[in-house]
């Protein structure tokens, strides 16, 4: 066996000595070994040449090691022992977790004091169970105390009755049988095992009524207890569920298995371990923002709470990436994001007010791998980032947030300590009978709110310390501050990560949303807002739509601007950048959820004024049919002429009837005077087409009524 790997065991052939391999160096250089026959308990350094020469040179022999503890499932293990081996992984699971430091002679007893001084243990006490862990293998079960030769292994013990000294003869209890014991199980599987989570002493009442009952003697429905000699006692059954129980599977029973991965599994691991520089792992997440917002239109309109998506590189916890919208966790908002992560940041920044220089956000890569919780990243529309761009998609199951606890972590200090002071943020207290509706304090919209979170983003990145940030042996020995752009900057140099650059461009188009568009004679229509482009105007896309027919065409989008689209050629594959109609200025700069939010928000008015004016139309009618009804009342029994007496003196009746008119009405007013202008300059023969609109369409009323009647 010439290859050596972690958990191989190292004979010295000239010596004797026996050495366990813990540890070995990503490139493979040297590594750190455990001698077994010392009672030293310190591991020391080898070099993995002069390992390789000396099994050639046969003064070293490697093979399989055999670890001593004996494989145990955890079925197999009683409660004691799962407490003792829990309590001693607490001590030393952040020792050996910190790898390489936890071998170096030189950083090795600072951890050892702190972990001793935290948990209230002797040093000397936490080599041993540094010596058992190595010894076991590097394995948690390892730890598990070895009660073999304390009595029979596997043989039920004998019950005694023992004489009370306590003579009250309510007092329960009883020498246990197979029987019982059968009783205590079914009780706990049929009560106890399940969602409802009852009390163990619950299930104990209901052991009782099942088992331990007869029907009472005066024939009521009630049921009577057995002496109390024949109960068992409530101390009994509590004995037998903590020595015979499954602690994980009540557990997974009881909370269901999602409940207990998410939040009551062991954590062994951790998600940035492994991880060989930056770009190596992105992970992505969104979270909606506590916060409420108002328009860009109109800012006494609320618009309700951002998504916010953040990118963060695991080797180093630097923010790669940010989008922030109003659509809830999807795609269209994920690639915001995605398309932030390749972007030139100075340029991003400029956009929104913000001037900085390359080196405070020097992030404009993509990753080898990124890792999301399914959803967005499942979909087809993130296809193109495996065949376009190479990334490997990983995703974590569902309900199991926590293997992104990078991206997570990152959630909560923006949400706590920059979101939770601004104007319309959600308070504790929001929803409580009383209490103040911080909605109405909004003042932010997402323009602003972005700029801020921008201002969040640049602090984190450039100045905050991570002091749960688990440094290398390299790091340290580089004396790397733990702060996002310092490790990040360190990684770039010293790691093999695995950054790639791509043009800005070309990852839009990976990641933008494509649907298709309308050319009409207006312009290209997209979402209700209409574009032009040097090419449909050259080619005189909308006459065409004018004379003839409208026709479908593909065009990518960005939500975040909708300044512009990009329509796609069938023919050379290309594309071609449309902006916005002059008269569709107003939506420059705006994203699209606000746009149709105003869309939305117009369409109701609309139709609001529409109920109006058909109810003004319906009033004027009814007014308009009150006055014929009138004027048909005074004509009856008038018509003492005939129809040709009547038609013969139209104009000499209307004469008569201006003359009249003059008479009645001051003719020192403005309207008096210009109506008898216009009645002497049109009385020969006016036309019905140069009459007020609002005349005619009173004329053809009033027409309309006569001729039905």
């Amino acid at each position: 066996m010439n290859d050596i790997y972690i958990n191989t065991l190292i004979n010295d052939l000239e010596t004797g000595a026996q050495y366990l391999v813990l540890w070995i160096a990503p490139n493979g250089d040297f590594g750190f070994w455990y001698e077994l026959t010392s009672r030293s308990q310190t591991p020391a350094r080898f070099s993995m040449s002069d390992m390789t020469t000396g099994v050639n040179e046969f003064r070293y022999e490697a093979s399989k090691y055999v670890s001593p503890a004996v494989p145990r499932s955890e079925e197999s293990l009683a409660v004691k022992e799962r407490e003792i081996r829990d309590r001693d992984w607490r001590i030393v699971q952040p020792i050996v977790e910190a790898e390489p430091d936890i071998y170096d002679r030189k950083l090795r007893p600072r951890m050892l004091r702190k972990t001793a001084d935290a948990e209230g243990i002797a040093i000397p006490n936490i080599y041993k169970l540094l010596d058992r862990y190595w010894r076991g293998g590097k394995t948690k079960n390892a730890l598990i105390p070895r009660f073999a030769n304390r009595g029979a292994k596997g043989v039920q013990r004998k019950s005694y009755n023992k004489k009370s000294t306590n003579e009250d003869v309510q007092s329960f209890g009883k020498t246990l049988t197979d029987i019982d014991r059968k009783n205590f199980e079914k009780a706990i599987r049929q009560y106890y095992l399940n969602r409802n989570k009852s009390s163990l002493k619950y299930t104990y009442e209901k052991l009782l009524q099942d088992h331990y009952t007869l029907p009472a003697s005066d024939g009521t429905m009630k049921l009577k207890l057995l002496e109390p000699n024949q109960l068992p006692s409530l101390r009994q059954f509590q004995y037998w569920y903590s020595k015979n129980r499954d602690f994980v599977g009540d557990i997974k029973n009881r909370d269901g298995e999602h409940k207990f991965n998410l939040d009551k599994r062991s954590v062994l691991g951790r998600s940035d371990y492994g991880l060989m520089g930056p770009g190596a792992q992105y992970q992505i997440d969104a979270t909606v923002g506590d916060i409420y917002l108002v328009s860009q239109f109109d800012r006494t309109n609320l618009i309700g709470r951002p998504v916010l998506y953040f990118v963060i590189d695991a080797f180093s916890r630097m923010v790669t990436g940010v989008g922030i919208s109003l659509e809830g966790p999807s795609w269209n908002s994920a690639m915001v994001s995605i398309a932030n992560m390749a972007a030139d940041k100075v340029a991003y920044c400029k956009e929104y007010g913000v001037d900085i220089t390359e080196s405070d956000w020097p992030c404009h890569h993509v990753p080898a791998v990124m890792r999301a919780d399914r959803g967005e990243v499942e979909s087809r529309n993130a296809d193109n980032l495996v065949n376009m761009l190479g990334i490997r998609i990983e995703n974590t199951p569902a309900y199991r947030a926590d293997w992104k606890g990078i991206v997570e972590q990152h959630f909560r200090t923006i949400n706590t300590n920059s979101v939770a002071l601004l104007p319309g943020s959600v308070k504790p207290d929001m929803s409580k009978r009383g209490g103040k509706d911080y909605r109405l304090d909004a003042t932010l919209d997402i323009r602003q709110f972005t700029q801020i979170i921008i201002k969040c983003v640049l602090y984190y990145n450039n100045h905050h310390y991570m002091d749960y940030f688990e440094k290398s042996e390299a790091m340290i020995a580089s004396n790397v501050d733990a702060i996002p752009c310092r490790v990040w900057d360190w990684g770039i140099r010293y790691c093999s990560g695995a950054l790639r650059s791509f043009p800005e461009e070309m990852v839009r188009m990976a990641v933008l949303p494509t649907t298709k568009a309308t050319i009409c004679k207006n312009g290209i229509k997209f979402k209700g807002v209409f574009y032009s482009s040097e090419r449909a105007v050259r080619e005189a896309w909308f006459e065409k739509a004018r004379s003839n027919k409208t026709w479908p065409v593909t065009v990518s989008y960005d939500p975040r601007d909708m300044a512009n689209i990009y329509l796609w050629n069938k023919d050379d594959k290309k594309y071609d950048m449309c902006y916005l109609l002059d008269w569709n200025g107003k939506y420059s700069g705006k994203c699209l959820d606000e746009i149709i939010y105003e869309q939305r928000k117009e369409a109701i008015a609309r139709k609001q004024l529409r109920l109006s004016e058909t109810e003004a139309k319906v009033n004027l009618n009814a007014e308009i049919d009150a006055i014929v009804s009138e004027a048909k009342g005074m004509a009856a029994g008038l018509q003492t002429k005939s129809k040709k007496e009547r038609v013969s003196n139209i104009k000499e009746n209307r004469r008569h009837e201006l003359n009249s008119m003059s008479s009645r009405v001051d003719p020192a007013t403005d309207i008096s005077k210009n109506y008898e202008e216009r009645a002497s300059a049109n009385q020969s023969n006016r036309a019905e087409e140069d009459l007020d609109p609002i005349l005619r369409m009173i004329k053809s009323k009033v027409e309309e009524r006569l001729k039905n009647d």
